[in-house]
């Protein structure tokens, strides 16, 4: 009997022993599955996340160059038109005094300069001695715009130019315009575009190739807006009007607009012609038979014709021979106790 109780003890212990290996077991292999289930999160592409921050960046990159597509039409394209422009004039201007002559063409030496800096064919900087067009054309300032777009945004721009000419539509205004193709290519797109620029630069300051041309350099005269109102002439604001070499707009006046002077045109300008008083203490001689209106004076309209002209003898004491015709005395409100015929 005693035997048989110690073997049933035995197997009892047994089987107790077992049950708590069993407990321990299923506690260390739950903690290995959790760790695995770890480190399978942390190691395992997130492939959402990624995507994500691909198109993140992907809308950055494509932002950033359409921003700069958007300036080239919008700001660059006219900053550079308007500086090209006013270098462009200028150098015409020291043109026409170099050689002394009228230009042929206006609009084709604009156009050759402004793209090229040459005329004719040769570098107009190496005409007029003046360093103006160097590094300054359009072509170079493409050339620029598309090196540092390449640097800093790693793009590659193409700009072509189509046209490029200058015009008047107010009297004291040139008003330019460029029509240019151009394409921007990145790593993710390609901008392809057409676009007509305008830039206006202003012509006081600048010198009428009128009187560089006609008295060969020896009288220049520098473009300044009168200040006086059509209708508040009178001899002493012709006599300051002569002083100062200021110019007048009439509307539907017979004067050529100054880019028209760039080519001895004497038609009507009709929207933008202007004029100014030839000074005769600035020419030699003194006294001719001729209006001293500039347009009149140096096309020789009343060359002779003592007849149809008038010694403003109101002015005589300090700009002595000054002569106008009728038209222009009427519309500079010169009267009859300040002028005598001619002849």
């Amino acid at each position: 009997m005693g035997g048989v109780r110690k073997t049933i003890d035995f197997w009892r212990a047994k089987k107790s022993g077992f049950a708590g290996m069993g407990r321990k077991g299923i506690f260390f292999t739950f903690i290995a599955i959790t760790i695995m289930a770890v480190f399978i999160i942390i190691f395992t592409p997130q492939s959402g996340v990624s995507l994500q921050k691909n198109s993140q960046a992907l809308k950055t990159r494509i932002g950033s160059v359409d921003g700069y597509v958007s300036d080239l039409e919008s700001s660059y394209f006219e900053t550079v038109l308007r500086a090209t422009t006013f270098k462009a004039v200028l150098s015409l201007i020291f043109y026409v005094n170099s050689t002394g002559s009228y230009l042929t063409d206006f609009d084709s030496a604009f156009s050759e300069v402004m793209v090229t800096g040459r005329i004719n064919g040769l570098p107009i900087d190496s005409i007029t001695g003046k360093k103006i067009m160097e590094n300054s054309t359009l072509t170079d300032w493409n050339n620029k715009i598309i090196s540092t777009a390449k640097d800093t945004l790693n793009v590659n721009t193409t700009i072509t130019i189509i046209n490029v000419s200058a015009s008047q539509s107010k009297p004291w205004n040139i008003d330019s315009r460029l029509l240019v193709n151009f394409t921007v290519a990145s790593n993710v797109a390609e901008w392809k575009k057409s676009s007509a620029v305008t830039a206006t630069i202003g012509i006081e300051g600048l010198h009428d190739p009128y009187y560089l041309v006609n008295t060969d350099k020896a009288y220049t005269n520098q473009i300044k807006k009168s200040t006086v109102e059509f209708n508040q002439w009178s001899i002493e604001k012709v006599r300051e009007h002569l002083r100062n070499g200021s110019y007048m707009y009439w509307q539907n006046s017979d004067a050529p607009s100054f880019l028209m002077r760039f080519t001895d045109s004497i038609s009507p300008s009709g929207c933008c012609g202007i004029e100014s008083f030839v000074n005769p203490n600035k020419i030699t001689p003194s006294d001719r038979i001729e209006s001293y209106m500039d347009y009149l004076f140096w096309t020789h309209k009343f060359a002779g014709n003592c007849t149809q002209l008038y010694n403003i003898t109101g002015l005589w004491d300090e700009f002595k021979f000054f002569k106008l015709d009728l038209g222009h005395m009427a519309k500079y409100n010169i009267t009859s106790q300040y002028a005598v015929k001619t002849c």
